[in-house]
């Protein structure tokens, strides 16, 4: 049995101790029409880009926190993106990562008054190292960049092709949701961690010669999905909880941190809209019985073995793919399904970590939710 007092102190030291957690809102994506010459210039113009966010990092274990202001344009050849902060070392961006930095098409970049660099690189780790693509056996795809530091600010800025070819670089295309990693460091030293500021977003591009669209306000269905899916991030969290205190496997750890970063994220959106979680953040506690079913199911067959926790956190997650890809399909709304993208990446992220955890047990898993083909694509993503 899950015993209360050790979920809640559990949750607690997530969060003053965890260097990954990032309680934040979603942000918001403002947009325009970008009537305005992109210069490269190190000065993001007033209708330079047609999107930006701005993407923050509360302080943390080793973190100072802080902010980054993400702005771009795109059209059927090319993206065009500024990266700002009040930092005065790197900024980076990392593109499709399969698992937390490892494979991400990685973009860094530093300025000295009006010198900058920027370099065109890619992660091979979990948690590094990147190196510059041409070190890698491949090409330096920007196309041109410039930046400053100036007024407490670096900005860089640069354009590369959405299909550059080289096979360290993602190929995007436009209208694509893009999973996103970020972060920001105090030294121009790019072989220095970042230790200000990190965190992920969603970089949703433009359909080409489409008309920037505003938000409608939600519909019931999409209330209805939205408290749906924090509740069903939340039993995520309490469940891979109880199973880290039953086998102690350091995996459950990781993942209950970021299924707390999901709920907040989950959060942010229903705040957004004026809306109130189905239920309190007390563990196992659910107001959907069909979810509270699964819990109760996959928190038992859990118990039996470490291979057997892992498995039904396997099967959550496939769960959690099947029922993400549902509420996009029936989102309208640009800013609930940026949310759910971000969401998804995750869901396929964790069901490869569970995968490959059962792999090296010596167990095959096999899905029991989702096609065989999503299913193999999903965990043989790079």
């Amino acid at each position: 049995m899950m015993r209360p007092w050790f979920i809640a102190l559990f949750l607690c030291l997530l969060v003053v101790f965890s260097g990954c957690i990032q309680p934040q809102e979603e942000p918001e994506v403002s947009e325009k029409v970008a009537s305005a010459e992109w210069k490269p210039d190190g000065i993001v113009g007033e209708n330079e880009y047609s999107r930006s966010m701005v993407l923050s990092s509360p302080p943390k274990q080793g973190y100072s926190g802080g902010e980054m202001e993400v702005s771009w344009r795109n059209d059927q050849e090319n993206i065009y993106m500024a990266l700002k902060s009040t930092t005065d070392g790197w900024l980076s961006v990392g593109f499709e990562p399969s698992m937390w930095m490892k494979d991400a098409d990685t973009i860094m970049g530093f300025a000295e008054g009006v010198r900058a660099t920027v370099l065109d690189e890619y992660c091979t780790g979990n948690y590094g190292p990147h190196d510059e693509d041409t070190a890698l056996g491949g090409t330096d795809d920007i196309l041109t960049f410039g930046g400053r530091r100036d007024g407490g600010y670096t900005v860089i800025e640069f354009e590369r092709k959405l299909n550059t070819g080289d096979r360290f670089d993602k190929a995007f295309t436009p209208g694509q949701r893009i999973s996103m990693i970020w972060a920001t460091a105090d030294t121009n030293d790019h072989d220095i961690k970042h230790n200000v500021a990190f965190g992920e977003a969603i970089l949703a591009l433009e359909e080409a010669g489409m008309a920037n669209a505003t938000a409608a306000s939600p519909s019931a269905r999409e209330v209805e999905g939205m408290r749906f899916i924090w509740e069903e991030e939340k039993v995520a969290r309490d469940l891979y909880v109880s199973l880290y205190e039953e086998t102690n496997l350091s995996i459950f750890t990781d993942l209950a941190r970021s299924e707390q970063n999901h709920m907040d994220q989950a959060k942010a959106l229903l705040d957004k809209y004026g809306l109130e979680p189905p239920v309190g953040d007390e563990p196992g506690l659910f107001a959907n019985q069909t979810l509270k079913g699964l819990y109760d199911d996959l928190l038992a067959q859990g118990m039996q073995s470490p291979q057997s926790a892992l498995a039904a956190a396997a099967a959550f997650e496939e769960i959690s793919i099947r029922d993400l890809e549902v509420e996009i399909s029936a989102a309208k709304s640009e800013d609930i399904r940026v949310v759910y993208d971000g969401l998804l990446a995750g869901s396929r992220k964790h069901l490869r970590s569970y995968v490959r955890d059962l792999q090296d047990m010596g167990v095959r898993y096999s899905p029991q939710y989702l096609r065989q083909e999503e299913f193999e694509e999903t965990v043989k993503a790079q």
